[in-house]
């Protein structure tokens, strides 16, 4: 076999280790020093010697306490070719938690050993995260009853003192106390978290919220508690999802027949279902007056329109202007005690001030023109106190008021879609209705903008759930039909932006920044500024895989112009130019090999090189050398095929 000397500038040892890894993590000295979240990290490098043909080495690990000196028992080695990744697990035992290490490496080729690499450190980490530092929330305050059951409420979750840079975000959960609610993600600037959610019940809640790290890893629990204000609810509530007539869902046994044609039809947003009126016939009704239980003493007691009361529905009217048009009302004798309806081109909310023909009635108008073809919840109140009426349009309260001094006790149905006048039926609603509730309460300002609050959006990835690193992500989010709904807030490619709703929706593209799976949140906003629930959608960034390098002359250590250098599997290949550089991109992450090559009067080749490319970027530089002689001695140089 011909042996191939050394370039006189190389000496006949091992190169120093390179590309040293602490347990997946680069190579840091001082403060930077990574942590290492086990007992038994895995200390990794590169070895390789100059001479190709060298290909039995053996790289050694070195490792002691911060502080402390190298020693010859806490070693480790690992056999591997010329050059190639070596690494090995420090053993269980061998490492103490909270301590710091340096690590240094060597290679042995079986004659001699090469230089030290350079010294690494890392910090064994086997402690959970700590909790959250606090929980606070103007909703729902420490103290007294606030809110109500279901109503949703905004809670800010404070990152720990220390250690927040680690958090990936929070898990919550009501009352249990237990692991595996629901999760939110931490934010880039203070690693804090906004938490929206409804409280499941009244009365004492405890909302629990663990930190969780990048590693996986929860902390102890952080517990937040308040009391939910228990209200007595509706008196009566139809939400018309199943099919005929629509029971009421408070169980006070107030159900609506449907007549004169009403039927049913899709709800908000495709939710559920609503009761569809033509217009001309079509509505439901009571077959008497709304009942509701006395809450000291339980009796069923009707609902009476000379006290307060508040009336709440959802419309969709399929045309705006014209005469009074019923959503809900209440029969008198010959006249609707209230209607809360659409007049002319306003929503309106009117009450009689006698049960006659032709009573005096106080009004109240939206601010804005009603809409067609669009849901609007309503909601209308009267305080038997102040005499005062108010208008709520999609949970805002309008500017303007009325009072009424008299009023009076209706006795008969609650209609829907229809209102009463001089005897007759009248002021037939056509389009939609549904989410249709009698308190026999003034309801409260939040609870009725909570109403209003917009359906969770729906994200999607119309281009696929995933992108490259450092590609762009396209996700669209929809309102589901919402016409109220004007902007998406939305968090995701490490930043907090908004964007128009233009007809519904709204695409964008995000920044695909770090490999594994990543969250993009939105909520939709109305025009009032209501903000629906939270949605999460999770998308997957991958690595883009691409290896380059220099071929170099190993006779002068120079780099070769007019190498052809190729990658197999694939069948890449490239020449090289006067800078000797290569580079291959776009193909999948796994193992190749690697060569280069020069043909004319002074040959040059590389052999082989086997490499192991992940989903990164990846440097190996080619050598190559002409043909020896059975001296030993090279038959030319670049010099004599040059021409």
């Amino acid at each position: 076999m011909l042996a191939i000397p050394l370039p006189a500038a190389a000496a006949d040892v091992p190169l120093a280790p390179t590309n040293l890894m602490s347990h997946g993590k680069p190579c840091v000295t001082g403060d930077s020093r990574p942590s290492v979240l086990t007992a038994t990290p895995v200390l990794a490098a590169r070895q390789q010697h100059p001479t190709p043909g060298k290909q039995s080495l053996t790289t050694f690990f070195y490792w002691w306490p911060l502080g402390g000196t190298r020693n010859e028992t806490d070693v480790l080695s690992q056999a591997s070719g010329n050059p190639s990744n070596v690494s090995q697990a420090i053993p269980a035992g061998r490492l103490t938690d909270g301590s710091s290490y340096v690590w240094q490496a060597r290679t042995f080729d079986g004659t001699a050993f090469g230089p030290w690499s350079v010294k690494c450190q890392f910090t064994v980490d086997l402690t959970p995260p700590p909790a959250p530092a606090g929980v606070t929330s103007s909703d729902y305050p420490t103290g007294g009853p606030h809110g109500g059951a279901g109503v949703p409420g905004v809670f800010e979750v404070t990152a720990p003192a220390e250690g927040g840079g680690d958090i990936a975000g929070y898990e919550y959960s009501f009352d249990s106390g237990t692991l595996g609610g629901t999760f939110v993600a931490a934010r880039a600037h203070d690693h804090g978290a906004t938490i929206t959610v409804a409280p499941p019940h009244d009365g004492s809640n405890r909302l629990t919220v663990w930190s969780k790290d990048r590693a996986g890893r929860f902390s102890s629990p952080f517990t937040y508690s308040f009391s939910v204000r228990a209200p007595a609810g509706p008196a009566a509530e139809w939400t018309f999802d199943e099919a005929g007539d629509a029971g009421d869902r408070t169980g006070h046994g107030n159900t609506v027949v449907l007549s004169g044609g009403a039927t049913h039809t899709d709800g908000r947003g495709g939710v559920g279902a609503a009761l569809s009126l033509d217009g001309v016939s079509a509505f439901a009704a009571t077959n008497g007056p709304v009942r509701a239980p006395n809450p000291d003493t339980g009796t069923m007691t009707k609902v009476r329109t000379d006290h307060t009361f508040t009336v709440t529905a959802r419309v969709k009217p399929s045309a705006i202007g014209g005469g009074e048009v019923a959503a809900v009302s209440v029969d008198g004798a010959v006249t609707s005690a209230y209607v809360l309806g659409q007049s002319g081109d306003r929503w309106t909310f009117r009450m009689a001030g006698s049960d006659t023909d032709a009573p005096v009635s106080a009004v109240v108008s939206s601010d804005a023109a009603a809409t067609a073809g669009k849901w609007t919840h309503l909601a209308g109140v009267y305080d038997s106190f102040t005499h005062e009426l108010r208008l709520y349009v999609n949970g805002v309260r309008q500017s303007t008021t009325a009072t009424l001094e008299g009023g009076f006790r209706a006795t008969g149905p609650t209609a829907i879609g229809r209102a009463k006048a001089a005897g007759v039926a009248t002021g037939f609603l056509g389009g939609a209705v549904d989410d249709v509730r009698v308190y026999d309460y003034a309801e409260s300002d939040p609870h009725l903008a909570a109403f209003a609050v917009p359906l969770q959006p729906v994200i999607s990835f119309p281009d696929g759930d995933t992108v490259s690193k450092g590609g762009k992500l396209t996700v669209r989010f929809d309102a589901r039909g919402d016409e109220n709904v004007v902007r998406f807030d939305y968090s995701g490619g490490g930043s907090n932006q908004s964007v128009e709703a233009i007809g519904g929706s709204a695409t964008v593209t995000i920044d695909a920044r770090s490999t594994g799976t990543s969250v993009v949140s939105a909520v939709a906003v109305d025009a009032a500024g209501h903000r629906s629930l939270e949605v999460l959608a999770s998308f997957t960034v991958v690595g883009v895989a691409s290896v380059s390098g220099t071929v170099l002359d190993l006779d002068t250590f120079m780099p070769v112009e007019g190498a052809t250098v190729t990658m197999e599997p694939g069948g890449l290949s490239m020449v090289t130019g006067p800078d000797g550089m290569y580079r291959f991109d776009g193909f999948p992450a796994g193992s190749y090999t690697l060569s280069a090559s020069k043909g004319g009067a002074c040959p040059l080749s590389s052999g082989s090189i086997h490499v192991d490319i992940p989903d990164d970027a990846v440097r190996r530089d080619l050598p190559v050398f002409p043909p020896f002689d059975d001296s030993g001695e090279p038959t030319c140089t670049p010099e004599q095929g040059s021409e």
